[in-house]
């Protein structure tokens, strides 16, 4: 169960940033922009690989600036909450270079073997991108979460006040 904390609005509007920019990087980039140049993966292939080259660049962003923030003189609130946002961040970073390593084995496999474009793209959809869309959505839901929790003057759960210890 999440405690209360009572933040100002200056702190929950910092609580809430690393959760805006993970869930900004899952849906618009992950979906949006992604479903846009796969459409046009026949005429430009490696458009595709804005995808990951963005996500890398904000995971990055958000991996060194909660390091910043464990250093800095935040309030227990908002170090806690990019503590979360840090933690879901290095564990999608690790599945996004998963997914790359199997994505780009897998095309490359296909080419070496001959296989038809219809047969790659359904083997590598099957087990490239199906299980990380769908650890995608469960992340944007705990994001979504996460904001909600911030919103509302929450810790999340395990994090308490330094006053209480």
């Amino acid at each position: 169960m999440t405690q209360r904390y009572s933040a100002t609005r200056e702190e929950i509007t910092r609580a809430k940033w690393p959760h805006e920019i993970f869930l900004i990087n899952l849906v618009f980039n992950h979906i949006l922009v992604f479903a846009s140049t796969f459409g046009v993966f026949s005429t430009f292939p490696l458009m595709v690989t804005i995808v990951p080259i963005t996500s890398f660049v904000i995971t990055g962003y958000i991996y060194f600036r909660a390091k910043q923030i464990a250093k800095g003189a935040e309030t227990v609130f908002v170090k806690a909450h990019w503590v979360v946002a840090d933690s879901r961040n290095k564990k999608f970073m690790g599945l996004l270079s998963i997914t790359c390593l199997i994505m780009g084995g897998g095309f490359l496999i296909s080419k070496m073997m001959g296989w038809s474009k219809i047969a790659t793209i359904a083997i590598l959809g099957g087990v490239g991108l199906l299980p990380f869309m769908v650890s995608l959505l469960v992340l944007i839901v705990l994001g979504n979460d996460s904001m909600y929790q911030a919103r509302h003057s929450k810790l999340p759960k395990g994090h308490a006040p330094a006053a209480a210890t």
